[in-house]
């Protein structure tokens, strides 16, 4: 009896996860179409039926990294109002992400050592929706006279930059720089700290 086709999603899906790890290690220039249907266990044919080019598939293992829409409608929404209260929630969320998923903070390092436009930019976007929200807050909040004057946009890259650390570090097991802390309360040492910096508490 022949072996029951795989359906066209489920070998779609099938051919992301798997070249996900390719990619990772060697990045979007440094593995080749054959390589990748070797990894998947199909011919390079049956991996055009399903992406137009290696950058199609490349781009579609980079969506698969994103945090879903619904999970930061929901980190916004639900609960406080306040400025620190949605941040700490959508970092928590995006953070808690990331972490699980090794490959996507290997793949953002290896786009930049590589110089990778295409991974470089999807990363940069999703950075961008907090810089975006911390800039904003903190210009009305100091506009409101809640906070003293502040770079809003150095604040913001200083607030992801302790985030992309952190991610690095927990991520990839990079030395053992606070290995006994639980991530949850470094990211409460992280957000507490940047509210300090900016004005926001003592």
């Amino acid at each position: 009896m022949r072996a029951q086709r795989m359906k066209a999603e489920d070998r779609r899906n099938s051919i992301i996860r798997l070249s996900k790890r390719l990619f990772a290690r060697n990045g979007l220039h440094g593995v080749s179409v054959d390589e990748l249907a070797r990894a998947c266990k199909i011919s390079p044919a049956v991996l055009y039926q399903h992406f137009p080019s290696k950058s199609a598939l490349y781009k579609a293992v980079l969506d698969e990294f994103a945090c879903s829409r619904e999970e930061f409608v929901d980190a916004v929404l639900t609960g406080s109002t306040e400025f620190g209260d949605v941040l700490y929630r959508m970092m928590s969320v995006y953070i808690a992400s990331r972490i699980k998923d090794i490959d996507s903070v290997r793949i953002e390092l290896r786009s930049i050592v590589d110089g990778d436009k295409v991974s470089e930019t999807f990363f940069k976007h999703q950075w961008k929706g907090f810089t975006d929200y911390i800039e904003a807050s903190l210009a009305e909040l100091v506009a409101e006279k809640e906070i003293p004057p502040i770079d809003a946009e150095f604040a913001a890259l200083c607030y992801v930059g302790m985030l992309r650390e952190l991610i690095i570090t927990r991520a990839l097991k990079v030395g053992d720089m606070c290995a006994d802390r639980t991530l949850e309360s470094m990211l409460k040492e992280i957000h507490a700290y940047f509210l300090r910096i900016v004005g926001l508490a003592k």
